[in-house]
C-alpha cells in the first residue's frame, strides 16, 4: 500500500509559483518569453503572430503547514499537510525555465506556509490587477478548504461560508483570518489579462475539524467550488481540479519531481505534462492547455489506482484550448518512445550541457531546462571554467529524470557510506585548481587517519596538507579538518575551518550545511543558522542533511511538531540514512501521545541498526575510492563517528523505552519496557565513559537514574542522579541539570529522605521555571509543598 495523506482536490488553472521576500509592487518592464518561431508561451497563435508583448505573471500559494496546525484549539483542528508547499515550489521552478515561459520573479509570487497569510495571498490578488489584457496569468492554491457557518444580516440567519485555510487561519473565527472562496473568483474575474490557468488543489479527508459540526465540512466546501468552476464564464482562462466533488485529492511519499520526497499526485503529473509529456497531438514541443487537461485527466487515475481521483478542466472558449503552456526544445520523434532530461544546477552559473555530444544549452542558478530525448541511456557532458564532467543518465518512456550539478565538496556518490536517493543523478564539480601532489599525499594520509577515527593525527596531516599547497587554499583539507575538530569538541575551531573552507568554495551547499550544524553546536541559537539551512533546503530538497540538521534546532527551540515534520521529510529522503530515525525518535518521546511514543521507540531501533550497518562499512584505504563523499564526513567524525554514533543510538533506544512508562501509567507491564532498556543503557554509559566529550555520558547517566528510578531500585537512581549533576557542574550547557535534579527529588522521596528530596525540587523548580507553563510551575509548586510538610512532619533536618 502506498502511504499517502487524502488531499480534496479543487484545482483550476495553470501553474505558477516563485519565491519573494516580498511583495512590493513589481516594476513594470517587458519580458522575454519561450517562443518557438513565432509561438509563445501564454499567447494565443493570433497574438504570437502579431508579435505584440506578452507578459507573464503568477500566483502560487501552497500551505503544508499552518500556525496551529495539528494542534486542537478550542475544540478545532487544522491538520499538516505534507507537499503542498514543495508542490507550489516545484510549479515555480518549472515556470521560471525557459521551457515554462520564463516567468520573472518581479511578476511571480510565491507564498508558502508561513508567508501564505490572509494578508499576503490578498494583496497578491491585488497586484495581478496590474496585468494588461494581452497579458497571460497562472494562478496555483494548494491548502484546506472548510465551509464555515457565518451570520448572514441581510437573510437574518447563519449560512455556510465556503473559505480557503492558509497559514494564520482560526477556525473560530474564519471571516477575518481565511479568504473566502467567493472573494477568490471574484478576484479571478477582476484580473485585466485576458488569458489566464487557474489551479487549485484543496485538501481534506478528515483534515479539518470543527467544534461542533460534522466531517463534512471540507467535502461540501469542494463540491461547492467545483460548482463554480464548472460554471466559470472568465473568457480566455482555463480551469483545472484536482480531484472529483466526491473524491479526496491524494499526496504520494514514492512520487516527486527530483526532490527527494513524495508529492501530490495532481501536481506531479501537471508537472509531468507541462516537462513535454503530454505533448502528443501532435508532437511538436509544444503542450496546449487542451493536451495538459486531456494527460491529467488520464495520468492521476493511473497513479491513484484503488482510490480513484480524476481531476477537471473547463475553459469557455475554443481558442483557450490551444494556449501553448510549454515549449520544451528536443531530438525525439515518437512520443511514445521519448522521456524528459531536467537539468539544474542550483548554486552555478555558466554551465554548458551536450547531450549524447549535441549542445543543448546553458543552465544557471535560477533557471533549470528540459529537454525532451529519446528513451534509453544518454550520455552528459558539463563544461564550467574549463573542467568536464561527464554522466550516463537512463531516460524511461514518459517520464522525467532529474540531474543536478553542483560544486561541492562531493566527488562521487558509488563510495558513499549511505547511498544518496536513486531519483537523482549528481555531477559534482570541485576543486578549481588541482592540489599539488605533496599537498594531496598529505591530505589523503589524513582521510585515512580520520576513517579509521585517529582523530588527533588525521588533524596533523590536514595541517600539513595546507601547508604544502604552495599558498593556495585547500578547502577539502580544511573541511575534514573541521569534522576531525568537531569530534574532540573543538568547536569553535570547527567553525573556523568552515569558515575558510566555505571563503574559498562559496557555493559549497555540503560545507554550508556542516558549518551551520558547527555553529549551532557551538552557540546553540537556533535564530543564528535557521534561515541558512531553510535556504540550503529550498535550493538543494533532495539532501537529507540539512532536513536532519533542522530538526535538531527546531527540538532545542521545543517546536516539536516542526522538528518532526523536518526530521520525516529527511527519512523520506534517504530512507537508509540514519540520524534522522535517532533524532526523530527523541522529538517523539516529548510529545503528548502514546501512540508517538511506541513510535519512538521503533525509531530508535531503526536508527541502532542502521548505524551498526554504517560502521560496518569500513572505509579505509582512501586511496582507492573512487571520489570523497560527504556521507564519509557525516559519518566518519563529528556527532556521528562509530563510537560517537552508537553510544547515542544505544541510549535513544533506553530513552525511548524508558519514557513510555514515565509518562503512561496505565502499561500493563511496565517492567517489560525498563528492562528492555537497561542493556541498551549500559552499553551507552560503557561507549560514553570512553569519549573525551562527556556530555553524552551526562544524558545517559539521567535516562539511566530515571529508568532504576521507575523499577523502584531507589540507591541505583540516587547515585547516577548525583553522578549526573558531578559531572554536569563542568559544563555551561548542562550545569544544573534539570531534568537530574527531579529524578532525585522523586527518588529520595521514595526513599524516604524528604531535606535531600525538597533542595533537588527547590533546583528544579528554579531551573526549569523559564520552560514550565503556568499549570506545571503550579503543580511543581505544590508537589515542593507537600514535601516540605513530609519533611517537617518527619522532623527530619539538614
Amino acid at each position: 500500500m502506498k502511504e499517502h495523506i487524502r488531499r480534496f482536490g479543487w484545482i483550476a488553472g495553470l501553474l505558477a509559483c516563485s519565491c519573494l521576500l516580498g511583495l512590493a509592487a513589481p516594476t513594470a518592464r517587458a519580458q522575454q518569453p519561450q517562443e518557438r518561431g513565432l509561438v509563445r508561451v501564454g499567447a494565443p497563435r493570433k497574438e504570437s503572430k502579431a508579435a505584440r508583448t506578452v507578459e507573464l505573471w503568477a500566483l502560487l500559494v501552497g500551505v503544508s503547514r499552518f500556525q496551529n496546525g495539528d494542534q486542537n484549539v478550542r475544540g478545532n483542528q487544522i491538520s499538516n499537510l505534507k507537499y503542498a508547499g514543495d508542490d507550489a515550489q516545484a510549479i515555480f521552478e518549472f515556470l521560471r525555465s525557459e521551457e515554462g515561459g520564463g516567468f520573472t520573479e518581479d511578476h511571480i509570487f510565491l507564498l508558502k506556509d508561513e508567508k501564505a497569510t490572509k494578508a499576503e495571498v490578498e494583496k497578491a490578488l491585488l497586484i495581478l490587477r496590474k496585468t494588461k489584457p494581452d497579458d497571460f496569468f497562472v494562478t496555483f492554491i494548494a491548502t484546506h478548504g472548510v465551509l464555515a457557518p457565518q451570520y448572514d444580516s441581510k437573510l437574518g440567519r447563519t449560512i455556510e461560508v465556503p473559505y480557503f485555510v492558509l497559514y494564520d487561519s482560526d477556525l473560530a473565527n474564519m471571516q477575518n483570518t481565511a479568504l473566502p472562496m467567493s472573494a477568490f473568483q471574484d478576484a479571478v474575474k477582476q484580473i485585466p489579462a485576458k488569458q489566464g490557468l487557474v489551479l487549485s488543489d484543496t485538501c481534506h479527508s478528515a483534515a479539518i475539524v470543527m467544534a461542533g459540526r460534522g466531517a463534512e465540512v471540507s467535502k461540501r466546501a469542494n463540491s461547492n467550488l467545483i460548482e463554480k468552476l464548472k460554471e466559470a464564464d472568465v473568457s480566455g482562462v482555463g480551469y483545472i481540479w484536482a480531484a472529483d466533488q466526491t473524491e479526496v485529492s491524494l499526496e504520494f511519499d514514492n512520487l516527486n519531481q527530483g526532490q527527494g520526497q513524495g508529492q501530490g499526485v495532481f501536481t506531479y503529473s501537471l508537472l509531468e505534462g507541462l516537462r513535454g509529456n503530454a505533448d502528443s497531438d501532435p508532437g511538436d514541443g509544444i503542450v496546449t492547455f487542451l493536451e495538459l487537461k486531456n494527460y491529467v485527466q488520464k495520468k492521476v487515475p493511473e497513479l491513484t489506482g484503488e482510490t480513484p481521483q480524476h481531476p477537471g478542466g473547463n475553459t469557455t472558449t475554443i481558442e483557450a484550448n490551444t494556449i501553448p503552456l510549454s515549449i520544451v526544445p528536443g531530438s525525439c520523434k515518437d512520443p511514445a518512445q521519448c522521456g524528459s532530461l531536467v537539468i539544474r544546477a542550483p548554486d552555478l552559473d555558466g554551465v554548458t550541457v551536450a547531450i549524447d555530444g549535441a549542445d543543448s544549452g546553458t543552465i544557471s542558478s535560477k533557471r533549470e531546462i528540459t529537454r525532451r530525448v529519446p528513451t534509453g541511456d544518454r550520455r552528459l557532458s558539463f563544461t564550467m571554467g574549463g573542467v568536464r564532467r561527464e554522466r550516463e543518465a537512463r531516460v524511461e518512456p514518459g517520464k522525467s529524470r532529474f540531474v543536478e550539478v553542483n560544486l561541492s565538496l562531493s566527488q562521487s556518490d558509488e563510495d558513499a557510506v549511505v547511498p544518496p536517493p536513486e531519483s537523482l543523478v549528481n555531477v559534482y564539480f570541485g576543486e578549481t585548481r588541482e592540489p599539488l601532489k605533496d599537498a594531496r599525499e598529505a591530505f589523503l594520509d589524513g582521510v585515512d587517519f580520520f576513517n579509521k577515527q585517529k582523530t588527533d593525527q588525521a588533524i596533523e596531516k590536514f595541517n600539513e596538507a595546507i601547508k604544502k599547497n604552495g599558498g593556495s587554499p585547500y578547502p577539502d583539507a580544511l573541511v575534514y579538518r573541521g569534522r576531525a575538530e568537531q569530534s574532540l569538541g573543538r568547536k569553535a575551531d570547527a567553525v573556523a575551518s568552515f569558515q575558510q573552507a566555505l571563503a574559498v568554495r562559496k557555493s559549497d551547499f555540503e560545507t554550508e550545511t556542516l558549518l551551520a550544524e558547527a555553529r549551532f553546536n557551538l552557540n546553540l541559537d537556533p535564530g543564528e543558522v535557521e534561515p541558512s539551512l531553510r535556504g540550503i533546503i529550498r535550493r538543494h530538497p533532495n539532501w537529507d542533511y540539512p532536513q536532519v540538521v533542522l530538526g535538531d534546532v527546531l527540538f532545542f527551540k521545543k517546536d516539536y511538531i516542526g522538528a518532526e515534520r523536518a526530521l520525516l521529510r529527511a527519512k523520506r529522503i534517504n530512507p537508509k540514512s540514519p540520524p534522522a530515525r535517532l533524532i526523530l525518535a527523541d522529538v517523539l518521546t516529548h510529545q503528548d501521545s502514546k501512540q508517538k511514543r511506541e513510535q519512538a521507540v521503533k525509531e530508535a531501533r531503526d536508527a541502532l541498526e542502521l548505524f551498526a550497518t554504517v560502521s560496518q562499512k569500513k572505509v579505509s584505504a582512501s586511496r582507492s575510492l573512487k571520489g570523497l563523499s560527504i556521507s564519509h564526513l557525516i559519518f566518519g567524525g563529528g556527532r556521528y563517528r562509530n563510537d560517537a554514533a552508537m553510544a547515542e543510538a544505544q541510549h535513544m533506544l533506553g530513552k525511548a523505552l524508558t519514557r513510555v512508562v514515565y509518562f503512561d501509567d496505565t502499561i500493563a507491564n511496565p517492567d517489560s519496557y525498563l528492562d528492555q532498556a537497561r542493556p541498551y543503557l549500559n552499553e551507552a554509559l560503557r561507549l560514553s565513559q570512553g569519549m573525551s566529550d562527556k556530555s553524552r555520558l551526562v544524558l545517559v547517566l539521567e535516562t539511566s537514574a530515571l529508568n532504576y528510578f521507575l523499577k523502584g531500585d531507589l540507591l541505583h537512581a540516587i547515585d547516577d542522579g548525583e553522578k549526573t549533576l558531578k559531572l554536569s557542574e563542568s559544563m555551561p550547557a548542562l550545569k544544573n541539570f534539570p531534568n537530574a535534579h527531579l529524578t532525585l527529588a522523586q527518588a529520595y522521596a521514595s526513599n524516604q529522605r524528604f531535606v535531600p528530596a525538597v533542595e533537588h525540587m527547590q533546583k528544579y523548580i528554579a531551573a526549569a521555571k523559564p520552560q514550565l507553563t503556568a499549570d506545571e510551575l503550579k503543580k511543581y509548586q505544590e508537589d515542593l509543598s507537600q514535601l516540605t510538610k513530609m519533611r517537617d512532619s518527619n522532623r527530619q533536618k539538614k
